[in-house]
């Protein structure tokens, strides 16, 4: 299974790098604005994962967050107060662009598919990996993770089959788009969800480090 495997295709939060202090900062600045409860770094951690108005409305307090138009003008504030965080993060997770570089230099094809906003997800990985992945794309019109019309869309512009395909993740909504897509599922258990949440929805490897990588991708088969 392994052995046919030449795109990977990354999440960012909790794979690539540590982005919660960054949306923590942006999700208290918006319930400052509205004068209610900040969050704590936890409650940002349980919320993320299927897009930024779902973390919006985790956030909001009940009965606000029942309020379909009001989830709507509160994530414009969240967007504007994101835009002046998310570069914040500027490291990836030790190990983790090293990695990378070593297994680009072993054939691999790499792609970054997250479900935060896409042009903070494309700038943040130009930060992060520079020129390193082939194409990168956050959340647009298309449908969110863990749907698979991205992940395949991905796969087809790269010329790849979604057997040749690996879809790597920190959270359930990872590795439920990579079997939705008919790929190799891998597991990030250094994120933000855990070993114990990975194997609930049973990816077919998880790493517990970025290094580890290295030991399941040897190099791309001609």
């Amino acid at each position: 299974m392994f052995e046919q495997t030449k795109l990977l295709i990354l999440d960012l939060d909790g794979t690539i790098a540590d982005t919660l202090g960054a949306l923590n900062e942006a999700v208290n600045a918006t319930m400052r604005k509205y004068h209610w409860p900040e969050r704590t770094y936890e409650d940002v951690r349980l919320a993320i994962g299927n897009g930024a108005r779902k973390l919006i409305e985790r956030s909001m307090p009940a009965p606000f967050s029942s309020d379909p138009e009001l989830v709507s003008t509160v994530l414009k504030e969240y967007d504007g107060q994101y835009g002046l965080t998310y570069m914040h993060t500027d490291t990836c997770y030790p190990g983790m662009k090293e990695s990378l570089m070593e297994l680009a230099g072993r054939g691999y094809t790499f792609a970054v598919l997250s479900n935060k906003q896409d042009l903070y997800t494309k700038k943040l990985i130009a930060q992060l990996l520079g020129d390193l992945p082939a194409l990168v794309m956050g959340q647009t019109d298309l449908p969110k993770k863990p749907d698979p019309t991205v992940p395949l869309l991905i796969a087809e512009k790269l010329g790849f089959s979604s057997q040749e395909s690996a879809m790597v993740g920190d959270s359930d909504v990872d590795i439920l788009t990579g079997q939705n897509a008919g790929m190799l599922t891998v597991g990030c258990a250094w994120g933000f969800r855990g070993r114990a949440c990975l194997e609930s929805v049973h990816a077919d490897i998880i790493a517990d480090h970025p290094s580890d990588l290295l030991g399941i991708f040897g190099g791309v088969r001609p």
